[in-house]
């Protein structure tokens, strides 16, 4: 459910892409959203919910740029710049919309680089970085995962303990996940109470949770990470840092889209 303060925060990103498209001439530019699934990623693991059928990545292109957002209600959309900046942010589908053309909008302007989703085995890779990013800057702390990503799940489980991880889809939640129970997303204030450090996956600001657990980090002191595509835009215009080394500026498309 989104509430006031939510409201509140997309309005002024909102504010902020209307500023953004009138200065640089992309008021009337045409965004183009398109649906990705596991044929564009190709990830190593079913586990990835990309690759489940769970989520999906709604892709928008704006000239030849192109931006990304993770979401499990995607929607196709053709039109001005300016109609998404009019979408009624209470609807997840059109927020998928709005933070995909949030993205490819900062791209076009050079705000932000990389906001292609990466592919492969770097699902992977950016787990090893992500540990070792973590263990340089805070030590060996205790950490949640809110959102299971496979790929940081294993290699942050494999150095620190304790290591929660919080999931919305009912299939992952009380299974057991690179050695660690999966725990209903209901619980993530017990679960950031716990812990030192928590990884947030970018599409929070998607599914409309975001804000609400970077309140329940600053009131008990824990420390947070922000990762993935989905949230670049929003986190530059906002004074986030976002975790997120191997995406791409290019995007190598299936087949029939565009």
């Amino acid at each position: 459910m989104i509430n006031q303060q939510d409201l509140h925060m997309y309005a002024q990103l909102k504010e902020k892409l209307v500023e953004l498209i009138n200065l640089n001439g992309l008021r009337d530019k045409i965004a183009e959203c398109n649906v990705l699934g596991a044929d564009f990623v190709k990830l190593p693991s079913n586990e990835y919910a990309l690759m489940k059928g769970k989520e999906f990545l709604v892709d928008c292109r704006i000239n030849h740029y192109h931006g990304q957002a993770f979401t499990d209600s995607p929607r196709l959309f053709r039109g001005r710049v300016i109609d998404v900046a009019n979408l009624t942010m209470d609807d997840k589908g059109n927020r998928s919309i709005f933070f995909a053309t949030l993205n490819a909008v900062l791209r076009a302007i050079n705000k932000i680089e990389r906001t292609v989703h990466c592919r492969r085995m770097d699902a992977e890779k950016c787990g090893n970085m992500l540990a070792k990013h973590i263990l340089e800057k805070f030590g060996r702390v205790k950490i949640a995962h809110i959102g299971f990503q496979p790929g940081h799940a294993k290699a942050t489980s494999a150095i620190f303990n304790p290591v929660y991880i919080t999931d919305l889809d009912s299939e992952n939640i009380g299974k057991i996940k690179c050695g660690v129970k999966i725990i209903n997303g209901a619980m993530n204030e017990e679960i950031i109470r716990r812990v030192d450090v928590a990884c947030i996956t970018g599409s929070t600001i998607v599914n409309g949770t975001l804000f609400r657990l970077l309140e329940l980090c600053q009131r008990y002191g824990v420390k947070y990470i922000l990762y993935g595509v989905t949230i670049k835009g929003a986190a530059k215009i906002l004074g986030y840092d976002v975790f997120c080394p191997l995406s791409c500026n290019e995007t190598v498309l299936p087949s029939g889209v565009y």
